[in-house]
């Protein structure tokens, strides 16, 4: 699967183009963290552990992706401070059982369904690739519950990283999501062109990088709930056409 910022849409007013279309690759574990010790012998669904119900470990390890070679799985160390699904990881210790430390550093939770994963917004859609090239036989991760119109509300991404909108191509198939990116520091107005096309990276939190003019211009505009709370000011919560809905929700920009 990859990622791409919600890109090249039209507002219902008027033709808008929002952020990058830089493809997010979700790669193997980060880091080298696998368990010396292995449990005897057991009667997990997949050997040597398995991933999705956790068998196979000793108590203090996790099933994971075998990062030996990005193969199969093997019980892993959980660090002390391992992080639950949505906090900062910088390798695969990092993260507590039933989740994976993915490029980005963002701990993912391992899913069967989209049920596994959190409401309303959560989606289990993100297939673990290495280099490009599907890992046989690991389950999908969950895609982010984040808020992206009240990060301090509706957490799920690291602290530096903001919530936006992505459309991800899932086995051929557009598919609206929220997930965590990179934020800056420009709130509403602000100029996010960069070289003629939308920087997303620029914005601050709850900030998406849109154009509402052809692509003449670009700014930093704050993210909406439309029909939603009233969080545009003296503004219009503006929906996108097509339609922007992750969960039942229907998000805009306030213009």
């Amino acid at each position: 699967m990859t990622l791409r910022l919600l890109a090249s849409i039209c507002l219902l007013v008027s033709c808008a183009s929002a952020g990058r279309d830089n493809p997010v690759t979700d790669d193997g574990p980060a880091g080298d963290a696998s368990g010396d010790a292995q449990p005897d012998g057991n009667n997990c669904a997949t050997q040597p552990c398995d991933i999705l119900t956790q068998c196979g470990c000793l108590a203090t390890q996790a099933c994971d992706i075998d990062d030996s070679d990005v193969m199969g799985t093997a019980c892993r160390n959980v660090a002390g401070n391992a992080e639950m699904e949505g906090g900062s990881c910088s390798n695969t210790s990092g993260c507590v059982a039933g989740n994976v430390c993915l490029s980005g550093g963002i701990c993912r939770k391992y899913c069967d369904d989209t049920a596994d994963c959190g409401q309303p917004r959560g989606q289990c859609i993100i297939a673990i690739n290495n280099n490009g090239t599907p890992i046989p036989d690991i389950p999908k991760t969950c895609s982010s519950n984040c808020d992206p119109t009240n990060v301090a509300a509706g957490g799920g991404c690291p602290a530096a990283q903001k919530c936006s909108l992505f459309i991800a191509d899932v086995n051929g198939v557009d598919t609206n999501i929220v997930d965590c990116d990179v934020a800056g520091s420009l709130n509403q107005g602000g100029n996010c062109e960069v070289n003629n096309a939308a920087n997303d990276a620029l914005c601050s939190k709850d900030h998406l990088c849109t154009s509402v003019d052809a692509n003449s211009t670009f700014q930093c505009r704050r993210m909406c709930v439309v029909g939603g709370a009233a969080v545009c000011g003296g503004l219009t919560c503006l929906a996108f056409n097509p339609p922007f809905t992750v969960g039942g929700i229907n998000y805009g920009v306030c213009n």
